[in-house]
């Protein structure tokens, strides 16, 4: 448990903040959902009522209940959608894991034999530096791009 006040610091969540607000407005909330409890038996209620009136006291109760069986139904497949969806994307940032992986062992693999031939290492050597050094030296082509059409 000591990991996740950490994990949520580095996302930016002050975790003391929330439990301290979530304590403060605790009654407020707790109050809250009790008449939204009670709110809903009573639109339940009337929902019998009507329903009475209008099929009979056995088909209300029945309909319902069809009724919230139904919306769990939905609700239950709209849930196994999307934990499908996330364990695909998992899955796909797996593999791209282990290709990216696959890719840079390999590499690492050959290079002691590519290094051995002198035209890859009096040529290709030096260039591939240079391109490193391009790559990380802050320099990006949209910048001289902006620059040039500056100095036009």
């Amino acid at each position: 448990m000591g990991l996740l006040p950490t994990l949520a610091s580095l996302l930016g969540i002050e975790v003391g903040g929330l439990v301290s607000r979530l304590k403060e407005n605790a009654v407020a909330i707790a109050a809250i959902s009790l008449f939204v409890l009670i709110g809903i038996a009573f639109l339940l209620v009337a929902a019998y009522t009507a329903l009475t009136a209008w099929v009979g006291p056995i088909w209300s109760p029945l309909i319902l209940a069809g009724a919230a069986l139904v919306i769990a139904l939905i609700l239950f497949i709209a849930l196994r959608i999307q934990n499908r969806a996330v364990a695909r994307r998992d899955a796909q940032r797996r593999r791209e894991r282990e290709t990216t992986a696959l890719v840079a062992s390999a590499a690492l693999a050959a290079l002691p034999e590519l290094l051995k031939t002198p035209i890859l290492r009096n040529i290709g050597i030096p260039v591939a530096l240079y391109v490193a050094f391009l790559l990380f030296s802050g320099r990006h082509s949209s910048d001289d791009a902006t620059t040039s059409e500056k100095q036009k």
